[in-house]
């Protein structure tokens, strides 16, 4: 029996890589299940993520980024150019592969091979974690058969032709983000922080972001003072400049980790006991608030200001309709009115409960396998 072929795009970020490994995944269970040979590759801009591919039996193709922008930038100057070399790269590589359909989750790696497969004639489907379409999406989203959203509102934000296409399921998550799961008190334990009194998760994204770590430093001393404990990533890059401010705060390591307050550069393996161990997240709106929701997590939010359809805060506003966070913009933040926020939240454990109900309400924990499954049908011509 010849094997099934599907090919996963995409590049850039966390939130665009973490999806294509979580359907790559569900695609060999469902594939497993049904006795059906799979093969399985990712093209793209892998960055880091090329071992998560390698470690899931995804075989990994590298071409050339390039990336759609919506504004004026110097940058743009060469983009063309290395559309067209990912172009070529895609178009050489998909023959040898072949792919019975290709999957885009979008970012810089994506428009390339999603052109080449439409050159081929192989069958697209794509993915918008997003409330506001990408430009990438929206050219995409012209050859696809079907494109997955992860909100509801976007559908009408895409052309009219294509908005027939979309399909709601939430953003892929990985399964092993909810297996073997700890209790609370035992993920704050694991993690060096004290089981009887409250956490606050900060998460500033991969990359971090200079304007999260500064509030969090500026607020430190009030919100250690009122109890709460604080776990704090910084994002790899910006470690060594969180590390150098807090000698500012705390005459050694021991004191700074008595007083509730641990800084890392980036969480891995360990990143569902952060999520477990948290009872409020301050974080940026990209995909990981689908994260959030499926954990019953309260959150404020602090959309990325962005230059062109403001993503994350059209992203924030919907999770905000749901009723499971807060959303605060970051030019109208101060440090009095963050301190405020968290600790009239933390205090409430109705108000906590509300928002976390609401927040599982939101979730789609079964996004992955529900693609995995439209995928592996179209193949099979069952849709």
């Amino acid at each position: 029996m010849r094997k099934t072929r599907i090919t996963l795009i995409g590049g850039g970020t966390a939130g665009h890589l973490n999806p294509l490994v979580a359907v790559g995944i569900e695609l060999k269970l469902e594939a497993a299940k049904a006795g059906l040979p799979l093969e399985v590759s990712y093209m793209g801009t892998p960055g880091d993520f090329a071992e998560s591919f390698s470690a899931n039996d995804i075989k990994v193709i590298k071409i050339i980024g390039s990336k759609l922008r919506r504004y004026i930038d110097v940058e743009n100057l060469f983009e063309g150019p290395k559309l067209i070399i990912g172009l070529i790269q895609s178009l050489w590589h998909l023959f040898w592969i072949m792919p019975d359909v290709v999957f885009s989750k979008g970012g810089s790696g994506a428009m390339a091979p999603v052109l080449a497969a439409r050159f081929y004639r192989i069958p697209v489907f794509i993915h918008e974690s997003d409330a506001v379409p990408s430009a990438t999406s929206r050219v995409t989203g012209r050859f696809a058969k079907t494109i997955f959203i992860s909100f509801e509102e976007v559908a009408a934000r895409f052309a009219p032709a294509e908005q027939a296409k979309c399909e709601l399921v939430g953003s892929p998550l990985r399964r092993t983000l909810f297996t073997d799961l700890s209790t609370k008190e035992k993920a704050k334990k694991l993690l060096g922080l004290d089981p009887k009194k409250p956490v606050m998760l900060v998460l500033g994204g991969s990359q971090g972001s200079h304007r999260i770590n500064n509030l969090i430093l500026a607020s430190l001393p009030d919100i250690l003072g009122s109890g709460i404990q604080v776990l704090h990533q910084t994002g790899a890059k910006l470690f060594e400049d969180v590390a150098g401010a807090l000698g500012g705060l705390f005459s050694s390591i021991e004191e700074m980790e008595k007083a509730g307050y641990q800084a890392i550069d980036f969480f891995k393996g360990d990143m569902k006991d952060a999520l477990v161990a948290a009872d409020l997240i301050i974080s940026r709106s990209g995909s990981s608030i689908f994260e959030f929701a499926a954990f019953g997590k309260p959150s404020i939010l602090i959309p990325l200001p962005e230059a062109a359809q403001n993503h994350q805060l059209m992203n924030a506003r919907a999770y905000e309709d749901a009723g499971a966070c807060i959303v605060m913009e970051e030019d109208d933040i101060t440090v009095p009115l963050f301190v405020e926020q968290v600790t009239t939240i933390m205090s409430s454990n109705e108000r906590l409960e509300k928002l976390s109900e609401n927040a599982r309400r939101f979730a789609k924990p079964d996004a992955a396998s529900k693609i995995a499954v439209k995928l592996l049908e179209s193949v099979n011509g069952q849709s």
